[in-house]
Order: C-alpha cells, then structure tokens, then sequence
C-alpha cells in the first residue's frame, strides 16, 4: 500500500507551509519467494568496559545471530578495543563455518580502549569486499563506550556511514548502558541506513540482536527511496530526518531497506512561495527500490491557489496534523537533549518551549495535539538541569523510534500497554479488559490497536519464526508501549505466553480458553495485560524474581495450565512476600493490588465460539 496525504488541501496566495504525509506498507514476501542473501559483520565492543556479563552476552548473541544463517550467506566478525582484530573473516555460512566461529568468540576477551571507528570500519570492508548485487549488506556495530582512540570525530564517522550507504554497506548501531555516545551512534545508524537500539541492561543483548537479524532476514525491497518532485520554489523537509539527495527539483529520501510487512509514514513539510490567485502546484510522490517490490504508481497532489477566505474556511486532515505535532515533538526532544547533554540548559528548555507554542499554533482545537504541547512544557524543567546518563539514552532512543514510525507513536507521554487483537472476535474483550486496568490510578495508559485484524495467520500451532514476525510487527505499532499480542492459535510448545524482551512484547494464546466454563475471558486477558503491562512501570521488573512454584492462590503464583489462572482470579490475592517484594523492582504495591482487583471485579462469559 502506498498513499501521500496533504494535511489541507489549498494555497493562499502569500507563501505557506503545508504538511504531507505518505503512508507505506511493504508487501510480505511470497510463501516460496527465496529471500536475498545476507552478508553480515557483527562488530563487537571488546574494551575493558565490556568485561564480565556484557561481553559474555554480546557474544551468545553474535552466536545466536551466526545460527540463524544459511548456505549462501555471509559472515564475519570484528572485535576492537584500542586495536581492531578479525577473528572470523567474512565467511559463508555453511554448518562448517558456523561451528568455527562460535569456537573462534570463545576466545574473545575484553581489554583495552575503544577504536570504535576502526572496528567498524573495517566490518564494512568485510561486508563489501564480497557484496554482489543481489545481496542485502549490513553492519552491527555494538558498544558500550566512547570512541576514544582513532577516528573520533562524529563529523567524520557519519561522513563515513553515508558513503558506505551509498555502496549498499548499510549500519545498525547498539549502545548498551550508560557510557556510549547515544547522539554518534544514533547519526551513524541514521545516515548508515539502519537502525539504532538502546539497551540499558546486558541482558537486552540478544533480543535486540535477534530483531536486528529478523529484519534484515526479512528485506524485501532494499534500497528503498522515496522522490519527491515539487515546483521550483517550494522547500521539502523531511520532518524524520531521512537522508536526502537533491537533483534540480527532485528530492530521493532514503527509506533504507525495508523488510515485508513493515508500516511507515513519512511526513514533509512543503514550504510555498508567494503566487497568484488560481495557479495550481503540482507535487508528485513515487516510491523506488533496487527490487521493484514497491508500488510503481506515483501520486501526484494538487494544490491551487485561492481567495483567503476559502483558506480559511478549508478542512484540515486531523490524523495528519497530529501525526506532524508528534513529530515536531520528537525532534525538539532530541534537539533539547543534545543541549542538555552540552550542559546549555535554558537553550534546552527554551527548545522544548518553542515546540510547545508551534503545536498550538495549528492544533486548531485538537485536543490530542494540545496534549502533546501540554507535555512538552511539563518536559520542561527535567530538561532545564542535569540529566542522567540513563534518562538521557532512554528519551533519546524513544525520540528516534517515534521519528523513525512517523510519529504514530508518541515519544514519552507515559507508560503503555498496548493490546493487539489478531482477530476481530477478541478486540471486545481487548477493550473491556483494558478500560478495567486503565481505570486504576498509577497505572499505564492501556490501549487497543486493531491494525493486524484480518491478516492470515497459519490455524496450527504458531511457530517460532511465527511468533517472532507477530512481535516484529507488534513493535512497529508504538514504539514507545510496551505490547501484548493476542493470538488464537496455540503455541508451539503448548505454553500459553512468551514474552519477546528485545520488543518488549509478550504473544499471548487464547487456545482452549472455552473449554474453561468457569474463566471469564475478559478477566484471562486483563490478567494477561497486567502480568506483563507491569514492564512498563518498572525495568526492573521480571516476572521470573516474583513467580513462586508454591500455590498460594496468589497473582505471582507459577501457572502450569490456564485451569491453575482461574484458581488465581477466584481467590484474588497477591501473598504477603509478593506484596513485600514489589517495591525492591520498583512497583508500587498499591497500584499492582487496585490493578488486581480490577481483574478480579471484571464478570462476563466465556469469549464466543
């Protein structure tokens, strides 16, 4: 699917800005349409900082990564710390090649300062030394430090991840804890074509790793552009900073390489000159990849010139503008950040102000976008003073995310659950569910997203690649929420949940819930949203510290079959070790037994047939 947007649809005769919003889906690959080859450097932080669990971590996941490749692709990986070193050399990935390298990582070890640049420099080489044309080319670069020894100039190294873009070596970054420079490694990952993940915790490692591998597994238009052609005269900016080449009047954003199913909108802002009453601009709009798997029809948007008060009187497209204001949002964040970060405090909140009054400025009454402005002047004060290291990544990674969808999810107004039916049947008990626990004070904003419902899920148990997609899926809905997916199927291992970190979602199963006369399904499913929502109020909280084997009748009670939850939601109680406990993972205990109880007083019958 391919459309553009205007968020209104005529000129005055003085100059004009105005807003365009293209939406994009790409199409999923064919059952039997083989993927392109994969050519991959996994470029890996050995410095000292990396000793001990993060450097232990990075390397299962550099050996995870390996498993997932087949004959035909390729690998290599790159260490470094003040010195660079290639212990496996681009490679193919035959079952041979694979057992090597995972006994060549367990020799790795950590040391020494952090050439950065040179690392990930020579992980480019790798993959380009052996990229032929059909072939996807990508570079993970992992690190938890400053580049402090060769190139150090982000100037300089963002210069580098362009021209390597442009010879198809695209750049994905990982920064894990506190000590990496988030704003390099977020430009590298944006002129580089990739991605950028923050992981505040070693243990993130692998699920970012393994998403990172999912989607450029899943590549089916690489090299994605999209070329805009305006009237000579009119300015186009890329409110998601998308890298952009000018030719005369046409402007090739790069979109980078776009794995099936994925969701985008970028949003422009067209600046107009000053014209006559009656003329009309034409903008045209045509989306281009190396693969020809994108729609070929361009759109072509026509805005003419009229007297001032039909201007006046015009419709605006509220989904539009709001979309703008979410992205006008995210990038004074992430402005205000790179001055804070400079220590220019009062710039910074200055920053976040300004943003604040361009919101109003055309929200028109919306009370949605007034929201987003009311937010920005609450930001203001955190901003105005230091931040910490954590606070700083953790807004900035939600800034980019928000940026790179489009602005369909908002940047930080707060912790949210979002729920996503996978059938239209379970979006009523989604709902229910959710207006229940969002009804408690202290609690996150728990929402709906109904955009899966009708797409084809195999009626079997859902496999592991399966339920992987759905959580890569789930993870362009919000960037910002924390997701809960609902599927009918049962899983592959009987199991009723699996929670995805690296996506920060869980895949819930329904399968055999009717056979439960004495569960009502709302309650399932809102014990469900709580069990895992509770992530989105603390990162310090993991099931795994709280769940006891012993039954107590408790909400933390170890759940063997959904017949053991029931027992849970008739006795409705949360034992006194567990309520002890929620505090040391950053709960409050309060909220967690109100949320509780609104499981508990949910009646209803079982989900229909």
């Amino acid at each position: 699917m391919f459309n553009a947007r205007p968020d209104r649809p005529w000129l005055p005769a003085e100059p004009a800005e105005r807003l365009l919003r293209v939406e994009i889906t790409v199409p999923r690959p064919e059952g039997s349409q083989a993927r392109k080859p994969v050519h991959l450097s996994l470029v890996i932080d050995r410095s000292g900082s990396m000793s001990g669990e993060k450097l232990r971590l990075a390397l299962e996941a550099a050996r995870q990564a390996i498993r997932t490749l087949q004959p035909g692709d390729r690998f290599s990986v790159v260490t470094f710390d003040h010195h660079v070193e290639v212990p496996i050399p681009s490679t193919e990935a035959t079952p041979g090649a694979r057992l090597r390298a995972e006994a060549a990582l367990d020799t790795v070890t950590a040391r020494g300062n952090t050439d950065l640049g040179g690392g990930w420099l020579r992980g480019c080489a790798e993959v380009g030394a052996h990229l032929p044309e059909d072939a996807i080319g990508r570079v993970l670069l992992l690190t938890d430090g400053q580049a402090n020894h060769g190139i150090t100039s982000p100037d300089e190294l963002t210069s580098h991840a362009r021209s390597q873009r442009l010879r198809r070596v695209t750049t994905s970054t990982i920064g894990l804890g506190e000590g990496f420079n988030e704003f390099l490694l977020g430009r590298l990952s944006e002129e580089g074509g990739g991605n950028f993940y923050f992981a505040a915790r070693a243990d993130e490692l692998p699920g970012f790793v393994g998403r990172e591998i999912g989607e450029v597994l899943s590549v089916v238009a690489r090299d994605a552009a999209l070329l805009i052609r305006a009237p000579e005269g009119v300015e186009v900016e890329s409110l998601n900073d998308y890298p952009c080449a000018r030719d005369g009047g046409t402007c090739s954003f790069s979109l980078g390489s776009l794995p099936g199913g994925m969701v985008l909108a970028p949003m422009f802002r067209l600046r107009f000159p000053a014209g006559a009453i009656g003329e009309t601009h034409l903008v045209d709009v045509a989306l281009t990849d190396r693969d020809g798997a994108l729609s070929k029809e361009p759109w072509t948007l026509a805005w003419p010139r009229v007297a001032e008060e039909q201007v006046r009187a015009q419709p605006a497209d509220p989904e539009v503008l709001r979309a703008a204001a979410a992205l006008d949002a995210a990038r004074a964040r992430r402005v205000a950040l790179g001055l804070n970060d400079d220590r220019r405090w009062q710039e910074a909140a200055s920053t976040l102000a300004d943003a604040a009054n361009r919101l109003r400025g055309y929200a028109d009454g919306d009370p949605e976008i007034r929201a987003e402005a009311d937010r920005l002047d609450a930001e203001r004060d955190a901003y105005s003073r230091p931040m910490s290291s954590l606070s700083k990544k953790s807004h900035y990674y939600d800034a980019m995310m928000a940026m790179k969808m489009g602005g369909r999810g908002r940047a930080r107004p707060g912790p949210r659950v979002l729920g996503v039916p996978t059938a239209a049947r379970l979006d009523p008990l989604l709902r229910t569910a959710s207006q229940a626990l969002g009804g408690v004070k202290g609690a996150p904003a728990f929402d709906v997203d109904v955009s899966f419902q009708g797409a084809s899920i195999p009626a079997g148990p859902l496999s592991q690649r399966g339920e992987d997609e759905l959580a890569t899926y789930a993870d362009s809905l919000d960037p910002g929420a924390l997701k809960v997916v609902f599927v009918e199927q049962p899983l592959l291992d009987r199991w009723f949940s699996h929670w995805h970190p690296g996506h920060r979602t869980a895949v819930i199963s329904l399968a055999g819930l009717d056979q439960l006369i004495s569960l009502p399904a709302a309650s399932f499913v809102a014990y469900e949203l709580l069990l895992y929502g509770l992530h989105a109020l603390s990162a310090d909280y993991e099931p795994a510290k709280l769940l006891h084997t012993e039954t107590l009748a408790c909400l933390f009670d170890l759940c063997q079959q959904k017949a053991d939850v029931a027992i849970k939601l008739q006795a409705g109680h949360i034992c006194a070790g567990c309520l002890g406990k929620l505090s040391t993972v950053g709960l409050d205990p309060d909220v967690v037994t109100q949320l509780w109880r609104a499981v508990q007083a949910l009646p209803g019958p079982s989900r229909e047939k």
